[in-house]
């Protein structure tokens, strides 16, 4: 695509962590929004849930990375909080910041998650014993090589090494940060250092893409339907239809390696069944700290009558997957929602080929539905002659309870 076709927002950073090997291990990903080359934010709560939002469900120019360990500063009000992100435990280590206050609920939840797959760094430490409970639990231990001597790091070490980690059943990596130069990696390599990050190695690469903002008021509306224990999964996916960017980025996130799922998703009923309730509950709060929809609730009301005619023609005709088809009339005008290049969203979605060329090209079964229905709207009878008057009718008739359907989600946008 050309470059016009799309405007380019910085996504975040991310940093490569090293072997002794010079073999990629991970990345740390880094917060990045004003400046390019540091963090700048408020609220560590909000730029960590933008970071997760714009890493999972923002569309990357560049998504071929490999798949490494991913590094993330958590803070402790996420970490204690049910929702803090929902990315799979064999991907992740979270970050415990060096500002991070250290008690035994702290404590406790981190056993709790680790029990659940998710491993954890301490990061910046400073071989403070105010983490001493912390130190048997994590499987990193990062170390900024900024503001320490050669000296005071090698006391500290063999310190550590003699007060708690001999006496441990498995030791924590080291991985030594803002290592510099080649004396400074030789120098922790010797000290028994098995992880590097830093500009002797590489600089943070600059991930750039098109962010996806959110109707901040939907998604809360989705998280206040969820405390509900009796919600049911298609009460759930209408929820989630009436804001199409929230729709576009679930099933983006789904599509994605992070999920690794055996086929393609190609419906929000299907998201949810795959990503169950909490996994959705939690990228529903994610994205109402990261941002706010500008476009306008019509246009949200025409897409949702155009994919609910889609769906209920679908119906009467007894198709297989007829929430697919509410899929497709959803997605039929995305380029008008995310203002970007019709044919590169679409195919960043990562659906089924009949998916792809119904949205494309309007072929197929799925294609020939959303070209009746968009020729309803258009009030172009003559695209539908080929029709049957029993079909035409029905197609009427999906068309008027969908403008009435939509119009009730869109009263409580």
């Amino acid at each position: 695509m050309t470059e016009k076709s799309i405007e380019s927002d910085l996504l975040f950073a991310r940093q490569p962590i090293f072997d002794g090997n010079n073999k990629l291990y991970g990345y740390e990903l880094l917060y990045r929004n004003l400046h390019p080359d540091v963090a700048i934010f408020d609220d560590g709560n909000k730029a960590t849930s933008e970071l997760m939002v714009n890493y999972c469900g923002g569309i990357l120019n560049d998504e071929d990375a490999p798949y490494v360990k991913i590094f993330i500063n958590l803070t402790r009000k996420l970490l204690l909080s049910d929702y803090f992100f929902p990315l799979q435990p064999s991907r992740v280590v979270i970050e415990i910041v060096e500002d991070t206050k250290v008690d035994e609920k702290l404590v406790n939840k981190v056993k709790q998650l680790i029990k659940q797959g998710y491993e954890f760094a301490l990061d910046d430490y400073d071989f403070s014993r105010d983490f001493d409970p912390l130190v048997p639990l994590v499987k990193y231990i990062k170390i900024d090589l900024e503001y320490i001597s050669d000296v005071t790091l090698k006391d500290s070490v063999q310190e550590l090494e003699q007060n708690i980690l001999k006496d441990l059943p498995r030791k924590p990596i080291l991985l030594a940060e803002k290592v510099e130069d080649k004396e400074k990696y030789e120098f922790c390599r010797d000290l028994g250092f098995e992880l590097y990050q830093g500009y002797f190695l590489e600089r943070p690469q600059l991930v750039y893409g098109k962010k996806i903002s959110n109707s901040s008021e939907t998604a809360l509306q989705i998280v206040a339907q969820m405390q509900d224990p009796e919600i049911s999964v298609e009460d759930l996916s209408n929820s989630i239809s009436r804001d199409t960017k929230l729709s576009y980025q679930i099933l983006k996130i789904i599509n994605s390696p992070l999920c690794r799922l055996p086929k393609k998703v190609n419906s929000l009923k299907e998201a949810v069944v795959f990503l169950g309730l909490d996994q959705i509950k939690k990228w529903a709060v994610a994205l109402v700290l990261a941002g706010n929809s500008k476009q306008s609730t019509e246009l949200f009301r025409i897409l949702l009558t155009r994919g609910r005619t889609c769906e209920l023609y679908a119906i009467s005709k007894k198709y297989e997957m007829p929430e697919s088809f509410f899929t497709v009339g959803l997605f039929s005008s995305i380029d008008a929602v995310m203002l970007a290049d019709k044919k590169w969203l679409i195919e960043k979605l990562d659906l089924a080929q009949e998916m792809n060329d119904a949205l494309l090209k309007e072929e197929g079964i799925k294609g020939q539905v959303l070209k009746w229905v968009l020729a309803v709207e258009h009030v172009d009878w003559s695209a539908t002659n080929e029709m049957s008057t029993m079909d035409r009718i029905e197609l009427f008739s999906a068309h008027e309870n969908a403008i009435n359907w939509a119009h009730k989600l869109c009263e409580v946008i």
